[in-house]
């Protein structure tokens, strides 16, 4: 936690703020190749966080609505809590939504406007996965002999059952591979010839789902029930991944055709 005595943040929310802002002055720093201006990009950077926000807070509250008892009251916490309560694919969902938003309110086409942000998106989910860390939040499962991270925090987001027990880093994990999709995608967008429009996007989606449903083995906290034998997160992931991969498939076939 920063503690500045008068004032106190805690490591979520430091690593947080680092990744959206990390986000934001890549996107600034790129922003001429679809003639973006500051002022776009300070539109897309708020509209997208308040949709990610949003986004994930809805399809928390929805994963797990069996935990609140059937009443308004848990919802209402969950709403107002900014520490806790969000699931990723929801925030994904969110920040699409408003991504689109601010593609027609700038006259941009969709795909362009994802592939711009694709790597910024990796690039502050990266920072935010390190912020889960040190939180706790997303925790891994016990790791039995193999290196892991024991957290002895009563008040960290880690099972009261699990405290002192060495965990699986899955936090650190998703962390790194999400560094590693920036790198790659920024790559894949800078090309000297322009890939076609959304493959950086699918490129992206197939990427982040393929590390996302290997480390859902991993993880220890709640998953919010499982249907045959896999996580919400690993459906999602699976659907996603098939998307994109024949999106790719068709996009290559037609580059490959002249159309």
């Amino acid at each position: 936690m920063l503690d500045l005595g008068f004032f106190k943040l805690p490591s979520y929310g430091l690593l947080a703020m680092t990744g959206y802002l990390a986000a934001y002055f890549y996107l600034l720093a790129v922003r001429a190749r679809i003639g973006a201006s500051r002022e776009g990009v300070s539109d897309l950077s708020f509209f997208a966080l308040l949709g990610g926000l949003l986004g994930g807070k809805l399809l928390f509250i929805l994963t797990f609505r069996d935990s609140f008892g059937g009443g308004w009251d848990g919802v209402l916490s969950a709403l107002k809590s900014l520490q806790y309560g969000f699931v990723f694919y929801g925030g994904l969902a969110g920040g699409a939504s408003a991504l689109w938003y601010w593609a027609r309110r700038h006259g941009t086409g969709f795909a362009a406007a994802a592939d711009f942000t694709a790597p910024a998106l990796a690039l502050a989910h990266a920072f935010g996965r390190l912020g889960c860390l040190m939180a706790g939040c997303c925790h891994g499962a016990p790791a039995g002999g193999a290196p892991g991270v024991a957290f002895t925090d009563p008040l960290c987001l880690v099972e009261p059952s699990l405290l002192g027990v060495p965990l699986h880093p899955v936090q650190l994990y998703e962390s790194l591979g999400n560094f590693a999709i920036f790198a790659l995608l920024h790559a894949a967008w800078r090309r000297r010839e322009k890939p076609r429009a959304g493959s950086v996007t699918a490129l992206y989606v197939l990427l982040y789902s393929a590390l996302r449903f290997g480390l859902e083995f991993l993880r220890g906290d709640d998953r919010g029930g499982l249907a045959a034998g896999l996580s919400q997160a690993q459906l999602i992931s699976l659907a996603a991944a098939g998307a994109a991969a024949a999106w790719l498939a068709f996009s290559a076939r037609r580059e490959k055709n002249g159309k």
